[in-house]
Parts: C-alpha cells; structure tokens; sequence
C-alpha cells in the first residue's frame, strides 16, 4: 500500500523561499569573502504521523519546516551538521512534544530548464538513495517512516505563469510543477521506512512509494 505526506499549506511557502534564496542571492562567510550563488540548502520536516488504519494508507502531516543554517553548501551537494539536527529535535521533544521530526528536504538547483529535463532533476540522486536510510538510523530510529522532499529550482529565459500541476506519468502522485515569475519549481516525496529483519534488528531502507498531497497549491499560484 501506498504512503502519503499531505504538506499543510503554510509549509509551501518555506520550502520554495528557502530553495529560492539559496540559489538566487550571494552567500558568504564574511563581508569580504567570496561570494557564491546556486547552492543547495537543506532543511528538516516536522509534524505528525498517523500509522495505517484500516484502508488508510500510513500518513505523514508536515506542519513546519526548518532550514539548517548550519549545513555546508556546494552548488551539487549539502552535507547538514548532525549535531544541530539532534539538539533541534532533542529540543522539540522537550518543549514541544506534539511535533515530531518527520522529514527531510533539500533542493537541487538548475541553470536552466534544458539542464533538468535532460538529468530528471526533480527526481532523488543516488546520494539522496543512499543518504536517506542511513540520516534515518542515525536520527531518528524510533520513527517507522521518514519523509523525504526535494525542491528542484531552474530559472527560466523569460517570465511567466503555469498553474500548477502534477508530475508526468508514474511520478503524478508525488509530486507538483509549477512556474512562479521568471523561475520554476517542482517538488518530489520520497521516503524511508524501518524494517524488522528476523532476528529483530531493524533495517531502514529508501522507497519511492509516497505520495504528495498539497491541498492549497493550485489556489495560491493562478
């Protein structure tokens, strides 16, 4: 049975915006230190989860996301700072323990449009493969399922509009492209899932089975 990720609709807005700045706008370490543009950035989901009942599929609710500012960035990498993830949600559990670690995302940005479609650069490298069951060992063992998003950002030779829409073919249900102004932006879900071997011992283990539901997308790009 399929797994789904429903996006609440404030959410939206802080994925696109952190994937925006980080490959529109000049980063540097100090005033005069070099600058650099067209970066990946990540960041963490946090929500709920609401395990299989019945004909329902296992469900995860993202009510908030958080980029880590901590996280070194390279325009074809981002390697985020374990530590700052840990005491992020060891302080979550802590102070707020109705919201829990339930995600990653991060972007892959693009010169231009011809540049992802050639690679699918909406869908996951083969570093986010292998990346994601070992971030869901390490970090979170006690969750049965992670979500995983990546935010795909192309600028776009003139401006313009699309509605939003989905994905083409077997990806339709996970995930949206869309055109805002002069750039384009698609979102993709993937997750990671713990498995009991038989002898107890838990795998964890990357799966393309999630799909995306963002209720509010179409109503606010028109």
């Amino acid at each position: 049975m399929n797994k789904n990720i429903v996006i609440e609709d404030h959410v939206v807005p802080q994925l696109f915006t952190t994937a925006i700045e980080a490959y529109e706008f000049e980063h540097k370490a100090h005033k005069n230190g070099k600058s650099y543009k067209n970066l990946e950035t990540f960041g963490l989901l946090w929500g709920y989860s609401i395990p299989q009942k019945g004909n329902l599929p296992d469900r995860i609710v993202a009510t908030m996301a958080t980029v880590e500012t901590s996280a070194l960035r390279h325009q074809d990498w981002v390697r985020p700072d374990l530590d700052s993830i840990i005491a992020k949600k060891s302080f979550f559990e802590r102070y707020w323990p109705n919201i829990e670690l339930v995600g990653t995302f991060h972007s892959h940005p693009y010169a231009n449009l011809t540049e992802v479609n050639e690679v699918k650069g909406w869908r996951a490298s083969q570093g986010d493969e292998q990346f994601w069951p070992w971030f869901h060992e390490i970090v979170s063992p006690e969750q049965p399922l992670l979500a995983h998003l990546i935010v795909t950002i192309s600028k776009l030779e003139k401006r313009g509009w699309a509605y939003p829409d989905r994905l083409k073919g077997k990806e339709e249900c996970k995930g949206y492209v869309l055109s805002a102004e002069d750039r384009k932006l698609w979102l993709r879900s993937y997750s990671t899932k713990a498995y009991s071997t038989t002898n107890g011992a838990l795998m964890y283990e990357y799966e393309d089975d999630l799909q995306l539901e963002i209720p509010a997308l179409q109503n606010r790009f028109w």
